[in-house]
Formats: structure tokens, C-alpha cells, sequence
């Protein structure tokens, strides 16, 4: 009986020193360092810097497919910005309601708007929707600078102004921002900030803004402004056209090709409401995931542990802490469950409350972990079995096909613009 209470507790030492202490509080303390200082190296905006004389001019494109409830305001944000020479490209693709109309009716009022009808039925074999219409809206774009603007972002007045400046000054060669998350229902303010920082932190986004790092890339196609002469180099979007994710491609292009890429925090440069319900955030993120690394498994993988081994796992080494103090065994053990799981809470739920107020929503989200945990958790498992099965849905279109690294094609395309 002795023996059997000795052993007893030399297996509970090795669970807490070995298991517990390195995937719960220290887990979360080096967590916590990375979501701080990460931060900081997206906060690119934040000096003034001076223009560019004179000011070159920006192609500002925007694709829609069956947008017809937000194109307009969408337009008329790019028409309000305050940069003085740019003109605004709107591509209507294949869309089926009254997107293209929209954008005529705008063109007939504003000179500096065209738009550029995608037919049914005319995608090429291999390319995404969003790809082809971009790729044949830069044939007829004249900008030195190419800004691609989602259909659903609002633009500040001065979001093309600053983005512009200070790629310019710091001789950046494409410069993309995280915009604004509206969220108007509690699943949308709960979950949607989850789900972005789940996917900074699978990409070690903030850190990919480091030349040196040259094997790791992000960028947003919500908001993403780059040369004209680094989109040619790289074979613009031919070069990606079956991407889901094509905006991480061509960043990591970019940076493989000895070209600067960026991305930001951009709260105060434009804002989006991607989803507008729970089914569509979950099938959207997943989505998301899937697309971001081009199907690879391994980050989602990492992800899906560190929810249930880093986060889960206080909850029920909580309820054992207090368990343990209400019937100690006389050891040092006594009193660390319940100290550690609570060192492990507070800096879990500081670092979630941070991400909460960051994102413009209420820091006390962070206490519904235990509800918007699980969401995030089967978020993740759905794009993993994208990642298995390769079937997804696109903005209207399903595909079923393996996304390569790159193609033989592609890289003959880079070495042509070269």
C-alpha cells in the first residue's frame, strides 16, 4: 500500500512538472510574449511619411460576384479617397443579379470608374473565379501601383493615401493590412476575433515581416497594394490563378523573387463584415485555413492541439486544484495545481481580452472562451477534412482539385518576367 502511494506520487509530480506546466502556464507565457511583440511589428502605419512627388498613378480593382447588396457602397468608398491621381476598376464576375448593372450605373455618373463584365461560362480550366477577373482587369489597369480591394471592404477616405505613402517611402513592393472586423451579433463579436488569431498565430503572421525570413509570407487580398513592376515580375495572377488563397501566394512569391512584402494592422483603414451568421463564419474560416498554406495539413493539425492541450486543459485542472486543496496529501503538490491553473486562466484570459479589445469588441468575450472555444475547435477540424478530402466551395463555385506548390508553368512564367 506504501509502494502503491509512493508511485502514486511520483506519477503525479511527472504529470504536473512535465505535462501540465509546460503546456498550460509556461505554454501561454510564450504565448503571450509573441502575440505582444507581434503587434508591434504590424503597427506600420502609425508615422506620417511624406508623399511621392508627383503622385503616381494607382489602379484601384475591385471584383464582385453577386454583390448587388454592398457593391455600391463598396464603389463609392474607392471613389471618396483623397489620393489625387488614381482610377477605380469594378469586374463584374459572372454575376447573376444586379452587380453589373450597379457598376454601370455608377461609371455613367463618375469618369474615373470602368467596368469589366467576366461572361458566364468564360473560366478558363484551372482558375479560381476571383483570379481571372483580376488577372484580366491588370490588362487594361495603366498604374504604376495596383491596389485589389475585396467587394465587401468599406475604404477610409485616406486608406489609399497613407498604404500608398509609406510603401513608397520604405520602398515596399506590396503592402496589405488587416482591416477592421465589423461584428453586429454575439457569434460574430465571440467568434470571428477567435478565428483571426488562430490564423495569426498558424502563420506567424507578424513575424513573416522580416526580410531575412525569407520562407514565410502573408498578405490579405482584402486590401493589398503592390508595384506594377513587382506583379509583373512574379507573372501576376496567372502565376496563382487555382489559388483560394491567392493574396499568401503572391506574398511569398514576392519574397522568394528578393521583394519586400508587408502586411499591417489596418483597423483605421478599412473595415469588412465577412460573415453575417454562425454557419457562414464556420464554413468561411474553415475555408480559410484550408487555402492559406495550400491545403497542408500541418499548421491545422497544430492548431487543433494547441485548443485542446493548451487551452481545454484548464478548466478540468482547475476543478482538480480545488479538489486538491480541499484534501491535501501533505506534498508541494498541495497547492500548485490550483496555483498553477490559475496563473494558467488569468494569463489565457488577459491575452483573449487584449485580442477582444483589439479588435473593437468587449474585453468580457474573453470569460466565453468555454462557449466560443469548441467553435473554434470544430472550425478547424472542417478545414483539416478539406485538407483530406480537397473539396471546397469558392464564392459561388465548388472545386475539387489538388492545389500544387507551384506549377512547371508558373515558374517558367517568373524566369520570363524576370
Amino acid at each position: 500500500m506504501e509502494s502503491a502511494l509512493i508511485w502514486a506520487g511520483i506519477g503525479e509530480n511527472i504529470l504536473f512538472f512535465a505535462s501540465y506546466l509546460p503546456n498550460g502556464p509556461i505554454a501561454w507565457g510564450v504565448y503571450s510574449w509573441g502575440f505582444f511583440a507581434g503587434r508591434t511589428k504590424m503597427l506600420l502605419l502609425d508615422k506620417p511619411r511624406p508623399a511621392p512627388v508627383p503622385p503616381p498613378l494607382c489602379s484601384i480593382l475591385i471584383p464582385a460576384k453577386d454583390e448587388e447588396g454592398r457593391i455600391r457602397n463598396c464603389l463609392q468608398s474607392a471613389l471618396d479617397q483623397d489620393y489625387p491621381n488614381f482610377e477605380l476598376i469594378a469586374i463584374d464576375d459572372r454575376s447573376t443579379d444586379r452587380t453589373g448593372a450597379i457598376m454601370d450605373e455608377m461609371a455613367a455618373a463618375d469618369p474615373r470608374l470602368r467596368v469589366l463584365h467576366i461572361q458566364p461560362g468564360s473560366l478558363g480550366p484551372g482558375w479560381t473565379g476571383k483570379n481571372n477577373a483580376l488577372f484580366q482587369a491588370t490588362k487594361i489597369a495603366g498604374g504604376k501601383w495596383l491596389l485589389f480591394v475585396d467587394s465587401d471592404v468599406l475604404l477610409e477616405p485616406t486608406a489609399l493615401t497613407r498604404t500608398l505613402t509609406v510603401s513608397a517611402y520604405k520602398k515596399y513592393d506590396l503592402f496589405s493590412v488587416l482591416p477592421k472586423l465589423e461584428t453586429h451579433t454575439l457569434w460574430e463579436s465571440l467568434v470571428i476575433p477567435l478565428c483571426s488569431a488562430a490564423a495569426a498565430s498558424m502563420y506567424l503572421i507578424a513575424f513573416n515581416n522580416n526580410d531575412k525570413r525569407n520562407f514565410g509570407a502573408f498578405a490579405n487580398g482584402q486590401f493589398m497594394l503592390t508595384t506594377r513592376e513587382a506583379y509583373d515580375k512574379i507573372g501576376g495572377h496567372e502565376t496563382v490563378k487555382d489559388r483560394f488563397c491567392e493574396d499568401t501566394e503572391i506574398a511569398r512569391l514576392m519574397k522568394e523573387s528578393g521583394l519586400r512584402p508587408r502586411i499591417s494592422m489596418g483597423d483605421d483603414v478599412c473595415a469588412v463584415r465577412m460573415y453575417n451568421s454562425l454557419p457562414n463564419i464556420i464554413k468561411g474560416w474553415s475555408r480559410i485555413y484550408y487555402a492559406a498554406k495550400v491545403g497542408q495539413k500541418k499548421h491545422i493539425i497544430g492548431a487543433i492541439n494547441f485548443v485542446v492541450m493548451n487551452c481545454f486543459t484548464v478548466y478540468p485542472v482547475l476543478i482538480y486544484g480545488i479538489w486538491r486543496a480541499m484534501h491535501p496529501r501533505g506534498n508541494m503538490l498541495d497547492g500548485a495545481w490550483l496555483g498553477a491553473s490559475l496563473v494558467h486562466w488569468l494569463i489565457m484570459t488577459f491575452v483573449l481580452s487584449m485580442m477582444y479589445r483589439w479588435s473593437r469588441n468587449s474585453p468580457w468575450y474573453a470569460f466565453l472562451f468555454p462557449l466560443g472555444g469548441p467553435i473554434l475547435l470544430w472550425t478547424l477540424i472542417k478545414a483539416l477534412r478539406m485538407c483530406i478530402t480537397k473539396k471546397v466551395e469558392w464564392r459561388g463555385t465548388t472545386y475539387s482539385h489538388t492545389m500544387a506548390t507551384i506549377s512547371v508553368n508558373a515558374e517558367v512564367r517568373m524566369q520570363n518576367a524576370e
